[in-house]
């Protein structure tokens, strides 16, 4: 026989005020304001001013979210090795990289990053929240190449330009076990200026310039091969990505002309959301679909670099349910 929980369904629970940790489907009754009230999520989230940055750059490696950060190297010529970290309010200089890197690529959290390449570099190196130590290099040493990876053991970089700079638009992919660099599977489409994110299990590329012109194409990794699946809806080179994985993303910004687009990725179409309040290129971004952070960039011609920073909520919201 049925029980009463079968049949009813779970109470809305009545309570005096808002759950502390509410999660996205949960709904009660706040006696005290009267209302009914719920748990959803951002189905469009929204971009705010950050900290700005102590040294105005592009293209620089990054780690993180809008909480905790880290960037590091970058252009303007002949780059740097500058290493900034974010609190959620401002950036402090840290400790430098141990080479001068620009158009390097970066994977990672605040605390356990990875600065990967650059022009005619194939060096590597580990962060571990206070110093950068040299690690293994690469074997194709490439610049401008998307990245992915979730801490200094685990990442992945993949297209790019090299090894001879501005050349040699590139397919290859490798991956960083800890100790050691080892190419894997191609992208199906060579490309520079590319736009990553993601885990080494569950990468995104997307965009970029393949040689022709801007591409639109997007490639999921699911930690074997890349697949070719929905293009973003506009086709730019220089775009930046973010995610915790391939099924959910954030993709923005890019030229030609300098685009404050925003694109966002639900694992099967793109829908275009708000857009960036400074436009750019080649800036770099990290954290995942819910919780990123983007700074720095090329904003105009004259500019080699940005001190600006934005940061990305899609964070689950409270809201009041009512009939209309």
């Amino acid at each position: 026989m049925a029980d009463y929980k079968g049949i009813k369904g779970f109470k809305i629970p009545n309570v005096s005020s808002d759950p502390s940790n509410p999660i996205p489907g949960q709904i009660w009754y706040n006696s005290t304001s009267g209302t009914l009230k719920g748990q959803v999520y951002n189905a469009t989230g929204t971009w705010a001013s950050g900290g700005t940055m102590n040294t105005a750059r592009a293209q620089t490696m990054a780690g993180g979210n809008s909480t905790l950060a880290i960037v590091a190297g970058g252009a303007p010529p002949p780059g740097g090795t500058e290493s900034e970290t974010y609190d959620g309010t401002s950036w402090t200089e840290g400790n430098d990289l141990n080479n001068i890197s620009k158009m390097n690529t970066g994977t990672g959290t605040y605390n356990s990053a990875l600065s990967i390449a650059g022009v005619g570099v194939d060096k590597a190196e580990s962060w571990n929240g206070t110093s950068w130590t040299e690690i293994s290099d690469v074997n194709v040493g490439r610049a401008q190449a998307g990245g992915a990876g979730a801490s200094n053991t685990s990442g992945m970089f993949f297209g790019g330009e090299g090894p001879s700079p501005w050349t040699d638009h590139n397919d290859k992919t490798e991956t960083w076990n800890g100790t050691s660099w080892t190419e894997v599977n191609d992208l199906n489409t060579a490309r520079t200026q590319i736009a990553g994110c993601g885990i080494t299990t569950s990468a995104l590329a997307a965009a970029g310039y393949d040689g022709s012109g801007y591409s639109g194409e997007v490639e999921l990794w699911n930690g074997t091969s890349w697949t070719t699946t929905t293009s973003v809806n506009t086709a730019l080179e220089g775009r930046m990505a973010f995610a915790a994985d391939n099924t959910s993303s954030i993709v923005s910004g890019g030229r030609s002309p300098y685009q404050g687009i925003t694109e966002q990725w639900n694992g099967s179409t793109w829908t275009e959301v708000n857009d960036l309040a400074t436009a750019r290129y080649n800036a770099s971004a990290s954290g995942s679909s819910a919780n990123g952070i983007l700074q720095g960039g090329s904003t105009s011609p004259s500019l080699g670099g940005s001190t600006t920073t934005e940061e990305w909520d899609a964070s689950p919201a409270t809201v009041t349910i009512t009939t209309s």
